[in-house]
């Protein structure tokens, strides 16, 4: 029993499994991985075939984010070793506690705060657990207890974000069917091992049936090493398929068990802890391999005995007969590595992606806005007198860039906003008003993330003129929002994924706005102008429809805007025309980061992120114009470009008319 223990630990736990497109939003200072096999880069050796010429998953995530990951033993940050378990009972020299001992030990004992972490370790506790049945509980138990302890550690030290994936199912690994040859056919074994993987890596396993129909033909195999009597070739068969399932069954309990128990800990924890649900999708694998560009998921590519880490497609009796989720009895091949680290992306970058929902509900209060400035501008420039009561209406919408903006990236977006307003002239120098505005958009901040939004806003507001030169304009409102069909598109390899959902937004807003105009002729005005605005959006947190592995729940995104402006304007007077100029400076007093928070439906953890650090000082510049179109009515249009910044509208722009009453 030891002796295949040890083997099952030498193999690490790294059959567990595989899988990545890019971290836009904010990077990380740093990355550090702890681990076993799955995630060794070299300490104790690389666990897959070819693997000088294949990168890992964790490899694959260190290239996307722009750091590098090397082994430990070479002076970098990936502690991971073959072996290696979380419980230190199991082997005292080679375990994650050792490993995070020793990051800590040479930093001081603190961790980096604006690090990426990766802890994944159990495959090589649930092996002895496997294999020790009376045990099997306390020890699942245990490591499970271990695994969160070190991340809460490692919390505790200070560590930013981090990963912790679920074990994949130690009952679906190749080395369970090996187990059951060499103990079933022991007179035959090696033999019967060739044979059983020279007839299952030839056959396709397109889904589950499949699978297992693979599975007992490889057995079946295997039983003529011992005889070549049919009835008895059948009967031994029988055999080793119901052990073989019996054996299946109770790693896939234990791996759940393990999964379930970090989980609940973890989720005592706080922090910001990543958790991706790695079984989950590899039973989505396991049952439509097809799709993300695999062909067998039980056999291996490294002949039986041979271990991936000195496995090489020219190794005599490699397989590549099929495109195999294995490289060896416990390690995933290359396409796999890939695989898992495109699904962690997918998971890291979600929440960053939908802060897109709350910059919407800012879009529709600046629209709302432009077309009541342009209104204000027109009546400024008015003769409206005392009792008169205004109607008007407008168009607003505005052009924006996410490319330097947002997680999801590469995108931009253009919102069509309609008003309908009146206005009272109260005495003959104050003004009060009224509004509605409604929005209907379909946006696309990304060709990863997209979204309907429908909304409306209502504002009530006032201009009071004092001194014959000057002007004061207040505006209150409230806004909300219905989020329909937001859908998030990624891919894990050659599948392209899509999770849905909605949710609801909400808005409220005050600004108030002065100015002062020095005549400067006849028909020329310029003059100072100053603006505070206050704005608290805020979309609800939702869960995503689906059930699968990616579906996720986010929590409520709440925002705080604070802007102050200083500005100077310039109104002409030509005919009957009112052309006019403004320029503004403008400074955030507020929040200048997105920030979104989410989880897997799948678990219970919870994380969140940050887009990369908002501007907080810009230039608008705005030109417009107020035409008479005859004794009572009027139109009105502008148009607002920013500069200098990256965070939001680029360009703005309204029309409208009014009639007096």
């Amino acid at each position: 029993m030891l002796k295949k223990y040890s083997r099952l630990r030498a193999a690490g736990s790294a059959w567990l499994f595989y899988a990545v497109s890019t971290f836009p939003a904010l990077a990380w200072d740093s990355y550090t991985v702890f681990g076993d096999s799955l995630s060794d880069g070299g300490n104790n050796g690389r666990y897959t075939w070819d693997s000088s010429r294949h990168p890992l998953y964790d490899e694959i995530l260190a290239a996307k984010i722009d750091q590098s990951l090397q082994p430990s033993n070479n002076g970098g940050s990936n502690y991971a070793a073959g072996e290696a378990v979380a419980l230190p009972l199991l082997n005292a020299d080679n375990n994650t506690s050792n490993q995070l001992a020793a990051y800590l030990a040479a930093r001081g004992g603190q961790a980096d705060a604006d690090g990426l972490y990766i802890h994944w370790i159990g495959g090589n506790d649930l092996a002895a657990a496997a294999l020790n049945p009376q045990q099997a509980a306390g020890l699942v138990s245990n490591s499970a207890f271990a695994a969160a302890g070190q991340v809460q550690q490692l919390l505790a030290a200070g560590a930013g974000t981090v990963i912790v994936p679920t074990v994949p199912n130690i009952g679906a690994a190749p080395v369970l069917l090996e187990a059951v040859i060499q103990t079933g056919l022991a007179p035959v074994a090696g033999t019967a091992l060739a044979a059983a993987f020279a007839s299952l890596n030839g056959q396709t396993t397109p889904d589950l049936n499949s699978r297992n129909q693979a599975i007992y033909q490889a057995l079946y195999a295997a039983a003529g090493e011992a005889s070549s009597v049919t009835a008895v070739r059948q009967a031994i068969a029988d055999r080793l398929f119901a052990a073989w399932q019996s054996l299946s069954e109770q790693g896939s309990a234990l791996t759940n068990r393990y999964n379930q128990l970090e989980d609940d800990r973890l989720a005592q924890l706080g922090g910001n802890i990543v958790r991706v649900d790695i079984n989950g999708l590899f039973s989505e694998i396991l049952s439509d391999p097809a799709r993300y560009g695999l062909s067998n998921t039980a056999g291996m590519a490294c002949p039986p005995g041979v271990s991936a880490a000195v496995c090489t497609s020219a190794t005599p009796g490699f397989s590549d007969e099929q495109a195999l989720l294995f490289a060896d009895r416990l390690h995933p091949g290359p396409a796999t590595h890939q695989l898992i680290a495109d699904y962690i992306e997918a998971v890291l970058n979600a929440p960053a992606q939908v802060v897109a929902l709350d910059q919407a509900m800012l879009a529709l209060s600046r629209d709302a806005r432009a077309t009541l400035d342009s209104r204000l501008q027109q009546q400024r420039h008015s003769d409206n007198p005392q009792g008169s009561l205004n109607v008007f209406g407008g168009y607003a919408g505005q052009h924006y860039d996410y490319a330097a903006n947002l997680a999801a990236g590469d995108g931009n977006a253009t919102t069509h906003n309609l008003t309908l307003g009146v206005d009272y002239k109260l005495t003959d120098s104050l003004l009060v008003g009224a509004l509605v505005s409604g929005s209907d958009d379909t946006q696309h901040p990304s060709s990863r993330f997209d979204y309907k939004l429908r909304g409306w806003l209502f504002s009530a507001w006032s201009e009071l003129a004092f001194l014959d030169n000057g002007w004061i304009n207040t505006d209150v409102y409230y806004a909300f929002a219905r989020y329909d069909d937001i859908q998030r598109h990624f891919a894990i390899g050659p599948a392209t994924r899509t999770e849905k959902g909605d949710t609801d937004g909400k808005q409220l807003g005050a600004r108030i706005t002065t100015g002062w105009d020095f005549p400067l002729g006849a028909s020329l005005t310029t003059g100072p102008t100053a603006q505070y605005a206050l704005d608290y959006s805020s979309v609800e947190g939702y869960s995503e429809r689906g059930e699968s592995s990616t579906a996720m729940r986010f929590a409520d995104q709440n925002y705080h805007s604070q802007i102050g402006a200083l500005g100077w304007r310039l109104d002409a007077t030509l005919g009957g025309i009112n052309p006019w100029a403004a320029v503004s400076y403008n400074h955030q007093f507020g929040d200048n980061v997105w920030r979104a928070g989410g989880g897997l439906k799948s678990t219970q953890t919870r994380f969140t992120r940050d887009t990369a650090r908002q501007d907080s000082n810009w230039a608008d510049v705005t030109v417009g114009a107020n035409l008479p179109l005859g004794d009572s009515a009027a139109a009105f249009a502008s148009v607002s470009q920013t500069g200098g910044l990256s965070t939001g509208e680029q360009f703005i722009y309204n029309l409208g008319v009014s009639a007096r009453f």
